[in-house]
């Protein structure tokens, strides 16, 4: 019987060791992220333990970040398996005791800390007040007379209010909405006033700086000028990237788990599912069992639903 049980263990560590080759390590990108890390931090302690309370407002990415604490590390435990199997003697089930070096960083980390490309960025629309023609003839227009320091008074006419995000329309809005008569007079009010315009998009905010005289070149000095301290370029070098890989790592894993739902089968299957061993080695999470899988699984559903309350997911499925 005893044999029996070895040789099924071994099958299963077999199988799940296969899963090692999606973990494997390439030194030059370890060893970069283990340099970044110690200059940073000072030293990779100091940097995981950052890493691992970094706050976020996204309730996704908090959500993973809760995950991560309550499962263990894919990687971690597809060594210690593929130690196990280096060690074990199949026939008598002795074990060799031998010293592995286990790598200082996972893959995961590492993934986190690499530049990231943001491939949002489109061609600027250069049609950006098509349609005023239409909205002087239809004379639908809000009107504001401004009363100066000097006692003189100055009519203000907005045509198109209420019109969102269309060709800069949102911004417009919060201009006469907050009393900024004027693109430049954006400047006092944002050295005098709390309020502050959210950019709809990347055309959004494009449009408005080129209004404002602004050159290519000066926004990006102006930008990098801003992260100069340490906080501020962690904040946009390490913080910001993992927060949008836990967030992209969630929906991720509800992409999988809505596609399941459909099958209407027991959890059992879905825990055993080669799609969600794939995403547990993608995110270097490890499952202890299917009770903390369906634990965690509960907390990933609640994140998205609160995210994205139009795609509510209905979640009834058997225990």
């Amino acid at each position: 019987m005893a044999r029996k049980q070895l040789t099924a263990i071994q099958e299963i560590i077999k199988r799940q060791a296969e899963q090692v080759e999606q973990i494997k390590q390439h030194t030059r990108e370890v060893e970069e992220a283990k340099r970044t890390l110690e200059e940073n931090f000072g030293s990779l302690t100091n940097a995981i333990t950052k890493i691992n309370n970094i706050k976020s407002s996204d309730p996704t990415a908090i959500a993973l970040q809760q995950v991560r604490k309550t499962t263990d590390s894919f990687q971690r435990t597809m060594e210690k398996y593929q130690q196990e199997l280096a060690t074990i003697n199949p026939l008598t089930g002795a074990v060799r005791k031998q010293r592995f070096k286990r790598p200082a960083l996972t893959n995961q980390l590492v993934k986190s800390l690499e530049a990231k490309v943001d491939s949002v960025i489109k061609e600027e629309k250069q049609n950006a007040f098509k349609g005023l023609a239409n909205l002087l003839q239809k004379k639908d227009y809000k009107k504001k007379i401004e009363t100066k320091a000097d006692g003189t008074k100055r009519t203000h006419l907005y045509f198109g209010y209420g019109k969102g995000g269309e060709q800069g329309g949102a911004f417009y809005d919060w201009m006469w909405d907050n009393e900024v008569h004027g693109l430049f007079s954006i400047v006092k009010h944002y050295k005098n006033k709390k309020t502050r315009y959210m950019p709809q998009s990347w055309e959004d905010l494009c449009q408005i700086l080129r209004s404002l005289n602004f050159r290519p070149e000066e926004v990006l000095e102006y930008s990098i000028g801003k992260i100069q301290t340490k906080e501020r370029y962690l904040e946009h070098r390490l913080y910001r990237n993992i927060e949008a890989r836990n967030a992209s790592g969630l929906e991720d894993f509800i992409d999988i788990y809505k596609k399941f739902l459909k099958t209407k089968k027991p959890f059992k299957v879905f825990f055993h599912s080669k799609a969600l061993a794939n995403w547990c080695a993608m995110e270097d999470i490890f499952f202890k069992s299917e009770e903390n899988c369906r634990v965690n699984k509960d907390l990933m559903v609640k994140a998205y639903n609160k995210k994205y309350p139009q795609d509510k997911i209905s979640d009834k499925k058997k225990k």
